[in-house]
């Protein structure tokens, strides 16, 4: 079956591809139970958004004309040639009143490879009928809910009315000073003055981009990494340059070498419990990416969304407190270590770039909740973050043994993992014959999901690596979800690796 496509055309792309479709279907190109391209098969092959393609699907599907089988795919169903005719002559004409054809309506950036891969590493997070290694979420049965409601009426009752109207740009002041002296006791240099309160770590890196970024600036980023800042990145316009990861986190050398020959605007990094491998900077590595800063005056992002996880061995300090020459943009948050849906995250950098971050605040959001951060002060000056702290660094570091303890016994071998000291997962590379889309794919259907580890690099996948989470999952689960991984990749192995699995069809949820 050939479809051709008129971008001219006055007849949306959508009906173009179902009319050629129920075409295929009157002339005997395809015949009952025929199956039809993946939808992001045929998108590529026609050099078009697999939305729309699921668009005219969608229309057979509704028309009865095709079925639709989870796991299986979309097949031609029984029509007679009279039933055929007849859809083939309404899909010819547009229908009166139909609903907006947003089709070619989206910007560049919205429809870019970059936003397709964020929007599918999403799908399976936060699923309610499965065990999910997805998604970088705390355990919420620690959560200190009882004791932050209380911060909650303390702040109310005390303030008043302030916390209901709008806030400072930079942020609630005292919440300001108490993040600046926290940094401080870890050896940085930073005052208020040095701070802004964001909604999360995703705001802080979304107005970095915005102010440090023009179209067409190279930015180093490690590979793989945070997707969320790949994402920030590239749609300010920016061209990743990928930098890899080890065992001991980003390979400095490798950063150095390039620097002889580009000149990046930035180098983004997070140096302790990387997402997603978990791996931490060594302490030379820090000194020698300080040093490359200082010689090249390149700044450098540092996203360190969990040091305070740490539960093995001792701890290093971060880049800004090793910092002296206001190189380093610190960036931080609330939501892996306390409560996510407070969403409140902070920058620390040299007073010039706070400045611009809070224009471009003013216009983004005005002002994080200062109901919110206020009753944060609150909880954090009365010790509660601290205890809560020493009660979920040990639940992390069970989940972590019983993780490492399956793989070692159920994953098949050749199967290489990382042993974080910290954090909330671990990666995992599977024997080069599997592909983690097909695993991912098959324990699915078992009720267990992972983040597959090809959507968090910028350059150059590796399809047969993964990235679990043991945060937000109890040991029982890690024992049943890891046994049914182990197991079926084995099984898998055994039978030679297979096509990939189409994408889920599931809601998207929240970047974490």
């Amino acid at each position: 079956m050939r479809i051709t496509i008129d971008h001219s055309a006055k007849t949306p792309v959508y009906l173009q591809i179902k009319q050629a479709i129920l075409a295929a279907i009157r002339d005997g190109k395809l015949v009952p139970g025929a199956r039809l391209l993946a939808t992001r098969e045929l998108a590529q092959q026609l050099g078009v958004n697999r939305s729309t393609v699921a668009m005219a699907y969608d229309e057979l599907l509704a028309d009865g004309v095709v079925e639709s089988f989870v796991g299986r795919g979309t097949f031609v169903a029984r029509q007679t040639l009279a039933e055929v005719t007849a859809l083939e002559g309404r899909a010819s004409r547009q229908p009166p009143n139909r609903k907006m054809v947003w089709e070619g309506v989206f910007s560049e950036r919205a429809q870019s490879p970059v936003v397709e891969s964020l929007l599918d590493l999403y799908q399976v997070s936060t699923l309610r009928d499965v065990i999910s290694f997805s998604g970088s979420f705390p355990d919420a049965g620690s959560f200190p809910t009882r004791d932050f409601r209380n911060s909650l009426h303390f702040a109310e009752r005390t303030l008043g009315d302030e916390v209901y109207r709008y806030g400072p740009v930079a942020g609630y002041e005292r919440l300001r000073e108490y993040l600046a002296q926290r940094m401080r006791e870890g050896g940085s240099d930073v005052t208020a003055e040095n701070i802004i309160v964001t909604s999360g770590s995703q705001q802080a890196l979304d107005l970095i981009a915005r102010a440090l970024i023009s179209p067409g600036d190279t930015v180093a980023i490690e590979n793989p990494t945070y997707p969320g800042a790949m994402t920030a990145f590239a749609l300010a316009g920016a061209r990743l340059l990928p930098i890899p990861v080890d065992e001991d986190g980003l390979c400095v050398e490798v950063l150095e070498n390039v620097l002889r020959v580009q000149r990046p605007k930035l180098v983004y990094v997070v140096p302790s419990f990387q997402n997603p491998t978990g791996a931490c900077l060594s302490w030379e590595r820090r000194r020698r990416l300080l040093a490359l800063a200082r010689e090249h005056n390149l700044p450098i992002v540092e996203d360190d969304y969990g040091s305070h996880l740490r539960f093995d061995g001792d701890a290093l300090p971060h880049l800004k407190a090793l910092d002296d020459t206001e190189h380093v943009i610190y960036v931080s948050n609330f939501s892996k270590s306390l409560l996510p849906g407070l969403r409140i995250g902070w920058c620390a950098a040299a007073r010039p770039v706070i400045t611009r971050l809070m224009a471009f605040k003013q216009n983004s959001d005005i002002t994080t909740s200062p109901l919110l951060q206020s009753a944060l002060w609150d909880f954090c000056r009365r010790k509660r973050y601290d205890a809560h702290l020493q009660k979920i660094r040990p639940i992390y570091h069970a989940r972590r043994d019983v993780m490492l303890k399956r793989l070692e016994a159920d994953f098949p071998s050749g199967t290489v993992w990382t042993r974080p000291a910290g954090g909330l997962f671990l990666w995992v590379t599977l024997p080069t014959a599997l592909d983690a889309t097909e695993l991912l794919y098959q324990v699915r259907q078992q009720g267990v999901v992972f983040s597959r580890g090809r959507l968090f690099y910028s350059d150059n996948p590796k399809r047969n690596t993964l990235r679990l989470s043991y945060g937000h999952v109890t040991l029982e689960q890690i024992e049943r979800g890891m046994r049914v991984i182990g197991t079926t990749a084995k099984a898998m192995l055994g039978r030679g690796a297979s096509r990939a699995a189409e994408r889920f069809h599931t809601q998207t949820v929240p970047l974490v």
